[in-house]
């Protein structure tokens, strides 16, 4: 369905309304179209996910009625907005390479290799748009170093793929590849559903492990210090554990643990992922390395799913706030 939209012209007043107030006016299964090329939108209200210890509120949004496409010039066509990522001055072909003419190739060896640079995180003061509802830090750290602008771009392919309700809505126009693999969208974007975890786990547990770097997306729920084997100080940020009802065939529930880990040298990163929690910029994406541990517990009968992936560059993640959740929660 595309990139999920936060505004709308409502057919019957031909006025501009907000994904917030077509909720409070429960206007579901009413007729939109897009402000900028007129497709027929459709309207999904705010729903409900039960987490660990709570129920959050989930956006609502509008997208695109089923079969339509926006026009090839409009601020949401999905393929337009790669283009505008592709086009911003670099030398990509190592990283990036157009393979048809509706469709790019992504090598995540390259993403791979740049997460290991050596670099520094600078600090730069941004202006916040007047238009930008995320709301996220004033502050930004660019990295530096020869390979940091890749690691600029795959986030923001990952900040774009976060806006889209499915996998298959950006699989289309990015094609993944790692050395001579296609790697499937599944295999790389997990979540925010916890089943996205598990398949994460199940992937990583049924084969030799994979080489690739994966992306996560969830929604932070605290952060803890902690000391590794070799008495180095980390942060640990922990997001929401889903709650979980149902057993597998053995009576055991699958509930996924999934931490993003960085080093307390990191001043600057940790600045980043601090300043943004404490203004409740909790929903995250992330890419990284993947480890995955599976612990098993008899008394309930529980299998935690302990997903970890190690920080080291603000490239790597993205903090934002759901607007439906600054508003009502």
């Amino acid at each position: 369905m595309g990139v999920k939209i936060d505004r709308a012209v409502y057919t019957k007043t031909k006025a501009t309304m907000t994904n917030i107030e077509a909720d409070k006016q429960e206007l579901n299964g009413e007729k939109f179209s897009c402000p900028y090329c007129k497709k027929e939108l459709s309207f999904r209200r705010s729903g409900k996910r039960q987490l660990e210890d709570r129920v959050i509120d989930i956006s609502p949004y509008f997208r695109l009625v089923q079969g339509k496409e926006h026009d090839n010039d409009c601020k949401y066509n999905t393929f337009g907005q790669i283009e505008i990522i592709a086009r911003r001055p670099m030398a990509l072909k190592d990283f990036m390479e157009k393979k048809k003419s509706d469709q790019y190739a992504i090598r995540l060896q390259v993403v791979k290799e740049a997460m290991k640079e050596s670099s520094e995180e600078e600090e730069e003061e941004t202006t916040p748009s007047s238009q930008d509802t995320e709301n996220t830090s004033d502050k930004n750290y660019k990295t530096s170093g020869s390979m940091a602008p890749y690691l600029s771009r795959m986030k923001d392919i990952m900040i774009l793929r976060s806006k889209m309700e499915e996998n298959k809505d950006v699989k289309k126009h990015i094609k993944l590849e790692y050395k001579s693999k296609t790697i499937s969208w599944d295999k790389f974007y997990f979540g925010p559903e916890h089943k996205d975890y598990i398949v994460l786990s199940k992937y990583f547990g049924n084969k030799s492990k994979p080489n690739h770097p994966i992306c996560i997306e969830g929604i932070l729920k605290e952060y803890e210090r902690k000391t590794d084997r070799n008495d180095k100080d980390y942060y640990s940020f922990i997001l929401d554990k889903p709650y979980i009802e149902d057993t597998d065939a053995e009576g055991f529930k699958h509930i996924p643990s999934v931490r993003l880990n960085i080093y307390e040298e990191n001043e600057k990163l940790l600045n980043y992922m601090t300043d943004n929690y404490e203004k409740r910029n909790t929903q995250v994406i992330a890419y990284g390395n993947p480890y995955v541990h599976v612990n098993t517990l008899l008394k309930p009968q529980i299998k935690y799913h302990n997903i970890t992936i190690w920080i080291n560059k603000t490239a790597q993640v993205h903090l934002f706030n759901d607007v439906y959740a600054r508003l009502f929660e």
